[in-house]
């Protein structure tokens, strides 16, 4: 590498790893803070790694090691977790995508988990450059409130956010320059990957509307082609493992969540007694979605004349963020009616971009560190309660 690269490169660096060092403070002060263990929590490993191996970790592990069918007395060790034995449907675990378990068998769980820690570094230095590429200056706040998200150790840990996150941005990175070949193979590597690790990868369709906008309707065949084969191939095994392509959503139907009018699942919190601070900050991430997501498709409203080099403020993006929106104002679960609805908003970038973008003159300024001082504290409190077994929605 000649000086000329490494001078281009250094910019990017510094403040990457300057956000990974700020969320591994993070992490490591909520695992290490005073806060005791639930008796439910995970003992996977029996090593220090446990602390990245909560709730829904189990069923990765458990699906890589005995496919998609467990036996009666792998089921019981769910039990502490508040499931019930035996498994009504008994491919319960079907809820769950392929992405995952596939590397965790492949790699085992330590060398699944370093992926994913490797991975969001990944995800910090495309949300610097998607956001600096917009709007310089604006690259610095991205990668710190990405790294301060307050679903911070799901990003560390054993879960799909962070491969969901790397999949949408690398749809965002190549959709800002679609003529490039590169770029455009990057998106298309997006598209495959977002609905292979969770449900919520099936909004990354929207952006095939983009090419289709743009006039690129060949790309966005391949855009598309790309979403549809993982799907496609999980159905086909469900059918031949259950005898049916429909397997994953019986199995998603046996968690009951089910689905009500805007704002429903905020009064039934309040009135069962489940409406915590973390209910706060979520209603206020919804709303955040909700405004930038309508000022992203407000700035891209010719729908003909996508802008080239903005996908943060474009019609796909607000259309994203209105979708998860929906989601988090509509799910409602028994007994903890908001349950993962922000977790479900930790990978809608665009969002937390935006915000971004009214630091991008002065990072530094005390606006700047009050919203990263937010986010901070309620990741730190997500990864105490999240590492010693407390169910962190």
């Amino acid at each position: 590498m000649n000086v000329q690269e490494r001078l281009s490169r250094a910019p990017l660096a510094r403040p990457v790893l300057t956000a990974w060092a700020a969320h591994w403070v993070i992490v490591l002060i909520g695992i290490l803070g005073p806060i005791g263990d639930a008796p439910a929590r995970l003992a996977i490993t029996g090593t220090w790694l446990d602390n990245f191996l909560q709730w829904d970790s189990q069923w990765f592990v458990d699906i890589a090691r005995y496919g998609y069918v467990f036996p009666l007395h792998v089921q019981k060790t769910f039990i502490p977790t508040g499931n019930s034995v035996p498994f009504v449907p008994y491919d319960k675990a079907a809820a769950f995508l392929p992405g995952l378990p596939i590397l965790v068998h492949a790699l085992g769980i330590g060398g699944a988990w370093v992926l994913t820690n490797l991975l969001f570094g990944l995800d910090l230095a495309l949300a610097y450059a998607i956001a600096e590429e917009e709007w310089k200056g604006a690259g610095f706040p991205a990668a710190m409130l990405l790294a301060a998200n307050p679903c911070a150790i799901f990003f560390s840990s054993l879960y799909t956010e962070t491969y969901t996150l790397t999949a949408f941005l690398l749809i965002l990175w190549g959709l800002e320059r679609p003529a490039d070949r590169r770029r455009l193979a990057a998106a298309c590597l997006g598209a495959f990957l977002a609905p292979s690790f969770h449900d919520l990868g099936a909004f990354a369709i929207l952006f095939a509307l983009r090419l289709a906008r743009s006039r690129r309707f060949l790309a966005a065949m391949g855009f598309t082609a790309s979403f549809c084969l993982t799907p496609a191939a999980y159905a086909l095994y469900m059918w031949h493992r259950f005898g049916t392509p429909f397997a994953l959503l019986a199995a998603e139907a046996s968690w009951h969540r089910h689905w009500t009018w805007p704002f429903v699942n905020v009064r039934d919190a309040i009135a069962e007694g489940a409406f915590t601070s973390v209910g706060v900050l979520t209603v206020f991430v919804t709303g955040l979605l909700c405004v930038q997501g309508g000022l992203a498709i407000w700035r891209d409203r010719f729908l003909l004349a996508p802008r080239n080099g903005r996908i943060i403020d474009s019609l796909e993006s607000g259309l994203w963020m209105w979708c998860l929106a929906a989601i988090d104002l509509c799910a409602n679960m028994p007994h903890n009616p908001l349950e993962s609805t922000l977790r479900f908003a930790s990978v809608a970038y665009p969002a937390t971009a935006g915000v971004a973008r009214s630091f991008a003159r002065r990072p530094t300024s005390p606006l700047y560190w009050m919203v990263f001082a937010a986010f901070a504290t309620v990741g730190t409190l997500g990864a105490g309660l999240f590492s010693h077994g407390w169910f962190f929605q």
